[in-house]
């Protein structure tokens, strides 16, 4: 309890010291040769300043607050390694034992979570100072390992930052990481990724080896110093995203995997696409070729029709034909390995192309090239390329017939899952017909069209690295002239093109997995009567083993809980590999493991604070309560200050002198200095 005096004037102020004034000059005029008429006039002016200042007394409770620590508990990926949770969770548990020991210690948890931007600890520490009054603030008590990704806050409060760095430093971990890596790629062409590969925990350097995996693609190994920025390559083969996944292998005794792998995305773009058309002879279907190949920005056409063989005796003038020389040679062996794709269209050996011309087509194939043949008549005769070194490449062979019988094209068994041909069947059985198809033998590859009575149409098939498409009919164009309702001739042509240039949405085979929302979504497609198991392998090696379900014939799905310690998972399904990525690709958190003391130093010598390696639970580690003035921190403690910190509760206000015992006085006062006075001028007058 404490008590306290307070003026509460009735009056301003000026004018109580003016009318005390003016009552102190009459009172010494009249007064001056009386001394008794001088003290009764001035105790009954002190008495009404007295009384019109409004003295009062004030009487209060002080009641002492306990002082508040600020814990910051780091509750990110890194410290769900080596145990750190667990030595986390015992320092904070002791400090709570303290505060539950003493009344006059409260605490403040703020958790630290992870983020995009990796360990964001001094945000929390500014959000937590927010929530605490600084006069009572006992100290700050950072629980991490050192992680950290954001800079330190101007502290004002005089309060001591300690820190707990959690974990052993002198562990030897192994870490990726990526420098810089191209956002874009050129289809055809290599990438390189600049990267890092650093070994903590051991003073010496040497080398390591590097896997780069990119799903569908064989893998590229090589060898790498540790310690300082490598340049490594790998093409890129694929349109559109990329997902190239870097991996060096373990050392011994590790840390941790985490951070031995890290998953680039790359968009792989074509600079432009090169087609030669070269149409055997004038026909209505040639346009529907032309048509569909200029449509596209993107694609540069070379295009020839022969109108005349060189052995065709005729009268026409040359100057009416609006010829030029075919440039054989220059197509067919100078630039020939330019083409993204080849079209014969209804194309006769005439003479035109020596024959030593295909076989150079042959070897553009076998080596990566695509080659779509569109069939007419001369296809059955003697003309044939299937007479040609290109007999080599084609999945069949004509019989002798031409089968001119009306016919509606359906999809096969294998055209029903395959994806050139799947989404095209909903509505075949409105197709129109065509009036013609040529008839073949020693069929390979995948039919995926047939005629009537299951006669191939349209065949699919792989040659060495490259693509080969056989149409065995050269009516498609019915469809564009909406002939008995038409059909899905530019999409159907549109669609091959794509697969023969191996565009990746179009691939037979194919793994893709997606991470939403801590859910791993899995797609397979398969031409396969039967699925391949999909297996998922995570960062630390563990697998699950996925079941999938039929979504439409060739298609299958799959799903899975993705743990949050999971980032970057390897998909495989048979020869398939794919790779899913959680949240943001090579998050910061993980590019160094090590716990450090770095980033919170300055504020620990600032304020006075102590930081401590706890490197396992028999750490001696003690907290204590401490005086602002005293040190904070030892060797093997940490303070926590005591402010005694008070405020003032149930005040009560009451006047100095009771009202009435004033009025009363003043009253007596007056009336003794008005009988004094009346007496002592009876004895003048008498």
């Amino acid at each position: 309890m404490s008590s306290s005096l307070e003026f509460s004037p009735l009056l301003p102020l000026t004018w109580i010291v003016i009318l005390c004034a003016l009552g102190l000059l009459g009172s010494l005029w009249a007064g001056w040769h009386r001394p008794l008429w001088l003290v009764l006039r001035i105790g009954l002016i002190i008495g009404l300043v007295l009384f019109a200042s409004g003295i009062q007394k004030i009487e209060s409770k002080i009641e002492t607050l306990s002082d508040i620590a600020l814990v910051l508990v780091d509750d990110t990926l890194s410290m769900n390694m080596a145990k750190r949770a667990e030595i986390r969770d015992n320092k904070l548990s002791q400090l709570r034992e303290l505060a539950k020991a003493d009344p006059d210690l409260d605490l403040l948890e703020v958790p630290i979570t992870d983020s995009p931007d990796g360990t964001r600890l001094f945000e929390a520490m500014t959000s937590g100072l927010a929530q605490i009054p600084s006069a009572r603030l006992a100290g700050i008590v950072a629980i991490t390992d050192g992680i950290i990704h954001d800079t330190a806050p101007a502290i004002t409060a005089k309060a001591p930052v300690h820190s707990l760095i959690i974990g052993d430093p002198s562990q030897k971990d192994r870490s990726l990481t990526i420098i810089e890596a191209p956002k874009f790629g050129i289809v055809g062409e290599q990438v390189q990724f600049k990267i890092r590969v650093d070994e903590f925990g051991d003073d010496k350097t040497g080398s390591a080896k590097i896997v780069l995996r990119l799903a569908g693609e064989p893998e590229l190994r090589t060898r790498v110093q540790t310690g300082i920025d490598v340049n490594v390559q790998m093409p890129l083969s694929r349109r559109g995203s990329n997902l190239v996944e870097i991996q060096v292998e373990a050392a011994e005794q590790e840390l941790t995997l985490l951070n031995n792998k890290v998953a680039v995305e790359v968009t792989g773009v074509r600079e432009r696409l090169r087609v030669l058309l070269v149409s055997g002879e004038p026909y209505p279907g040639v346009r529907a070729w032309r048509n569909l190949l200029k449509s596209d920005p993107a694609v540069d056409l070379v295009h020839f029709t022969i109108l005349r063989p060189p052995t065709k005796r005729d009268l026409t003038p040359l100057n009416e034909m609006a010829l030029i020389a075919f440039p054989t040679r220059e197509l067919f062996v100078e630039k020939l390995k330019s083409f993204d794709l080849i079209i014969f269209d209804r194309y006769t050996r005439r003479g035109v192309l020596p024959l030593l011309y295909l076989q150079n087509v042959t070897q553009y194939v076998e080596e990566g090239g695509a080659l779509m043949v569109a069939a007419g008549p001369p296809f059955a005769g003697n003309g044939s390329l299937a007479r040609t070194f290109l007999a080599g490449l084609l999945p069949a062979r004509p019989d002798g017939n031409i089968h001119t019988e009306p016919f509606r094209a359906k999809g096969t068994d294998i055209g029903a899952r395959h994806p050139v041909t799947a989404p095209l069947l909903a509505q075949q059985e409105k197709w129109g017909r065509w009036g013609r198809v040529i008839g073949v033998t020693g069929v390979r590859g995948e039919t995926v069209l047939s005629a009537s009575e299951d006669k191939p149409l349209l065949i699919l098939d792989r040659v060495g690295a490259g693509r080969v498409a056989l149409l065995l009919s050269d009516q498609a164009w019915l469809w564009s002239r909406g002939f008995e309702g038409g059909g899905p001739q530019y999409e159907l042509y549109r669609r091959l093109a794509h697969w023969l240039m191996k565009e990746p949405e179009l691939e037979e085979e194919s793994l893709q997995g997606e991470i939403r929302d801590g859910q791993l979504y899995v797609r397979l497609r398969t031409l396969q009567d039967k699925p391949p198991p999909i297996e998922v392998t995570g960062t630390q090696g563990k697998t699950w083993s996925l079941e999938t379900k039929q979504v439409s014939p060739g298609l299958y799905s799959a799903s899975m809980n993705v743990p949050e310690s999971e980032g970057l998972l390897t998909l495989s399904a048979g020869e398939l590999l794919a790779v899913a990525a959680q949240g943001r690709l090579n998050p910061p958190e993980f590019a160094r493991l090590q716990p450090v003391k770095k980033a919170l130093e300055p504020l620990n010598k600032q304020t006075r604070g102590g930081a401590f390696f706890v490197k396992n639970l028999q750490s001696d580690l003690q907290i204590r309560r401490t005086r602002p003035q005293d040190r904070q921190a030892g060797r093997n403690w940490f303070g926590l200050q005591q402010n005694k910190f008070h405020i003032k509760t149930q005040i009560k206000k009451r006047p100095l002198i009771d009202p009435r015992i004033a009025l009363i006085f003043l009253l007596l006062l007056t009336g003794s200095m008005w009988w004094r006075e009346s007496k002592t001028q009876d004895q003048v007058q008498s």
